[in-house]
């Protein structure tokens, strides 16, 4: 459904030079400029530094360095599969394809291209790991990763740097492939290269984790 979504998206920007979406993300970006203070300047500009390297790396394995204590080899490389998947391939890729300009009004510089969002994908990727890791408190999990993500697409916005349908499909994207890859990593007949005794066999991870 996220995949199917951000796909929406995607191909409506292919297809048109300014999307029908433009005044939406316009209006958003107005509203963002009109709220500026310095203590959500603050927030803002951390989470930029979260969502890059080398703290985003920094985050992710420390969210990750359970599962390496616990042994769950198997959810580990999903959580790497899918930050890889998404940061190191996808988010490049449509960036470089669609070229999409950025909003001008930016409280700090970048000058890739706008679509989809880095930042917001990595939060998705990072709520993942999290859910990944929080076995008992897997609704909790759920609903701090959400949060995170929606909080981190704010702060893109904010900062001028990408406009909301930006975020919201870098959002997206992120879950997508983390769902897709969860789903994949649990077919029946896969074998993990290494897995704790404990740890159960890949047809059962899903249920295991729930």
């Amino acid at each position: 459904m996220s995949l199917a979504a951000f796909t929406a998206v995607t191909v409506v920007l292919i297809g048109d030079a300014v999307p029908p979406f433009q005044g939406l993300d316009a209006s958003v970006t107005l509203w963002a400029l009109e709220v500026r203070a310095d203590p959500l300047t603050a927030v803002a500009v951390l989470l930029h530094h979260i969502g890059q390297r080398p703290w985003g790396v920094l985050l992710l394995a420390a969210v990750a360095a359970p599962l390496v204590y616990l042994r769950r080899w198997w959810s580990l490389l999903l959580v790497l599969t899918a930050w890889l998947a998404t940061s190191a391939i996808a988010v490049k890729a449509l960036k470089e394809l669609l070229g999409r300009e950025r909003p001008v009004d930016q409280l700090i510089q970048e000058t890739s291209p706008a679509f989809p969002s880095g930042h917001a994908a990595y939060a998705a990727v990072l709520g993942m790991a999290v859910v990944a890791v929080a076995v008992r408190h897997r609704g909790w999990a759920l609903v701090g990763a959400l949060l995170f993500t929606a909080v981190m697409g704010w702060s893109r916005i904010y900062l001028g740097v990408h406009w909301f349908s930006d975020t919201v499909a870098g959002a997206l994207l992120g879950w997508g492939i983390a769902l897709v890859t969860w789903w994949a990593f649990a077919l029946p007949g896969l074998v993990p290269v290494t897995r704790a005794p404990s740890e159960p066999a890949p047809e059962q991870v899903r249920a295991a984790d729930d």
